[in-house]
């Protein structure tokens, strides 16, 4: 089941106290809960006493900006590469291994905003790179964008149990993705590599065929392998790499069925080891108002999946989720 304990992505950063502060929905303060009592596990300032300070009232809010459209590359049919000119401080906020934006097209309304993993971020030019996969009107509304798009961000839950991907230095790691969610592999993948980490990338080409982050990580210093977490071959030969590797953390990036198959197979080589995966909840504003990533925990506490920070295992389990 899900841990009552949570952590929220936003605390301590410019954009706390927020919209929940407001509404007594705080995910961290106990008195932004309506609580009489300070019963909170944060350990930065307080956030009630920023939100008195603040009079009452919460903090900035993300803004929309106007992108340009550096380059947008078909690499699949299914599968589009924007290269979006933005400001260097939004691109320096945007390197979190778990960033992500809100793109939209200039001449749609604002439900037409999608959220969009960063696959690479460079602050000196002030660039993010986001690759699209094409499959509903809003996501095939971004096709239309010729000069322009609207990003709204910078948004960093996309990874669950991003502490301990911060926290590992100079281990090995095992990084394991299929198909679309190979994109946000690759900020993770320069994070813990400045971290001075040995990296071996195990990659399913999914239903996509085809490895379109190549252009990045082909200059990078890890050990690539491809499988297929479809055939049991390819399981068995996950497992015998897991058993052979000593790796400290290892973090999933693809479906919660893809999460579930690499859980199990840690769990089967009995090895304690750190693991992190991709955040695959629902989002739709990204500010824990609209309640499309909402979950509960066991004892029936609502939590905001787009800034809660919750154990791996605790989420795949709470989602019931099956191999």
């Amino acid at each position: 089941m899900l841990s009552e304990r949570v952590g929220c992505i936003d605390a301590g950063s410019e954009y706390c106290p927020c919209y929940l502060a407001e509404t007594n929905d705080c995910l961290i303060c106990s008195h932004l809960q309506g609580k009489s009592f300070c019963d909170c596990n944060w350990s930065g300032v307080c956030i009630y006493q920023n939100f008195y300070w603040y009079g009452n009232k919460k903090s900035d809010i993300r803004t929309v900006v106007e992108g340009r459209i550096i380059e947008k590359k078909k690499v699949h049919e299914e599968i589009v590469i924007f290269k979006l000119k933005c400001t260097k401080t939004l691109a320096r906020q945007l390197k979190q291994p778990g960033s992500y934006v809100f793109l939209r097209d200039p001449e749609k309304p604002y439900f037409f905003s999608v959220p969009m993993s960063i696959m690479d971020s460079d602050e000196n030019t002030g660039e993010i790179h986001i690759a699209v996969q094409i499959i509903g009107p809003k996501t095939k509304s971004l096709l239309k964008c010729k000069e322009k798009i609207l990003i709204k961000g910078p948004y960093w839950n996309g990874v669950l149990g991003i502490k301990n991907l911060k926290t590992t230095k100079k281990e090995n790691v095992l990084i394991a993705a299929r198909g679309i969610a190979l994109a946000p592999s690759v900020l993770a993948i320069k994070y813990l590599l400045k971290n001075n980490n040995n990296i071996t990338f195990v990659i399913d080409a999914g239903k996509l065929g085809m490895i379109f982050v190549n252009d990045y990580i082909k200059d990078l210093p890890l050990k690539t392998i491809q499988l297929n977490f479809k055939k049991e071959e390819g399981i068995k030969e996950f497992s015998n790499i897991l058993e052979k590797g000593d790796y400290s953390l290892v973090y999933s990036a693809g479906s919660d069925r893809f999460h579930k198959r690499v859980e199990q197979a840690i769990e089967n080589i009995g090895k304690n080891m750190k693991f992190v995966i991709s955040n695959n909840s629902h989002i739709c504003c990204g500010e824990g108002i609209c309640g499309s990533c909402s979950s509960k925990t066991k004892n029936g506490k609502v939590v905001k999946m787009c800034k809660c920070q919750l154990d791996a295992k605790a989420v795949l389990e709470g989602r019931k989720v099956n191999g």
